[in-house]
């Protein structure tokens, strides 16, 4: 990566565009991988974009295949294989909108889906995987309604997580998950409320449903995004909602706080330490299920210390629902 930066950089000085140099050092690259197999990647991205510079995401996304942080090496233990569980894994970094980036909103449900699949004993059949354009709103609609409903039996377990922006209704107050093409503007029209996701959970006949939100909903930045000229919003996320009996929500922060990233480790600071907790925290039964209370403790506190420590920001998760253990 040093290499392509300097070639970025040198072209800039002799008065050469920076992104066709780039472009030229991606295809120079590109030449020499067959000799390198840890170059295999970058040859991939560069063809897969069609000889064009790949974008922000595609090179994160690159970066990826090498661990970045402790939680993006697997831990060596799984659980036994469960074909009863779902799950739908969404990552949204950038949308269609000229909204702020979700920073490693996709590198945190890759590495989510890859701890199902490979350490909680889903089957990855079982496992879909939403990242950027193809989280579309048409998208959750399909997914989290015929899909899920066609699959899910009484003894089914759910796992739904999404990393990306929420947005509240400035109107009514209402949260909404953002899809690739939603629009904060109209929001009601292009975005997927919470109510909605709840209750189209409660219809499935589900054992447990486990729901992950590294998200936030006041608009007050972060993890939220806001309708222009609209004033973030003070939600009680506790209240907003009754949940069905079999629904248990982690949410990354309070209804006025923002979902930090964490930089260092290339994820959000929610996802970080959920996958911490999986991985170090003993939460995970040997039916691949997680303890949502044992994993709640264990990050609530790391959080918190993080978020004010590094951020000087108050993030508080949230444990909604009956299930604590």
């Amino acid at each position: 990566m040093a290499y392509l930066w300097k070639k970025s950089y040198l072209g800039s000085a002799s008065g050469i565009d920076p992104k066709q140099t780039l472009a030229h050092a991606f295809q120079d690259l590109a030449n020499i991988v067959d000799q390198d197999d840890s170059l295999l990647v970058l040859k991939q991205i560069f063809l897969a974009s069609g000889g064009k510079l790949p974008d922000v995401s595609s090179v994160r996304t690159m970066a990826s295949k090498q661990p970045v942080s402790d939680v993006d090496e697997l831990p060596a233990v799984k659980s036994k294989p469960n074909k009863n569980a779902y799950a739908l894994i969404i990552g949204i970094e950038q949308y269609r909108q000229k909204l702020p980036a979700a920073d490693f909103a996709t590198h945190d449900a890759q590495v989510v889906a890859e701890y199902l699949v490979k350490v909680m004993g889903y089957s990855a059949e079982n496992v879909v995987v939403l990242l950027n354009d193809k989280a579309s709103k048409s998208d959750f609609d399909k997914y989290l309604g015929r899909w899920l409903s066609n699959n899910v039996e009484k003894d089914s377990s759910v796992f739904i997580y999404y990393s990306g922006h929420g947005a509240p209704n400035p109107n009514t107050g209402d949260a909404y998950l953002v899809p690739y093409d939603g629009d904060p503007s109209y929001i009601d029209d292009t975005g997927y409320s919470l109510q909605r996701l709840y209750e189209q959970l409660g219809r499935l006949p589900a054992r447990e449903i486990v729901v992950a939100l590294d998200s936030c909903f006041s608009g007050a930045g972060g993890r939220s995004v806001l309708a222009k000229g609209a004033r973030p919003l003070v939600m009680n996320l506790q209240s907003a909602f009754v949940l069905p009996r079999n629904v248990t929500v982690l949410a990354a922060a309070s209804g006025h706080q923002i979902s930090s990233t964490y930089e260092e480790k290339s994820h959000g600071l929610f996802t970080y330490f959920m996958l911490k907790g999986i991985k170090d925290g003993d939460v995970v039964r040997q039916n691949g299920s997680i303890a949502v209370g044992d994993l709640f403790a264990f990050m609530k506190p790391q959080i918190e210390r993080i978020a004010r420590k590094q951020y000087n920001n108050e993030q508080t998760p949230q444990l909604i629902g009956a299930k604590k253990n």
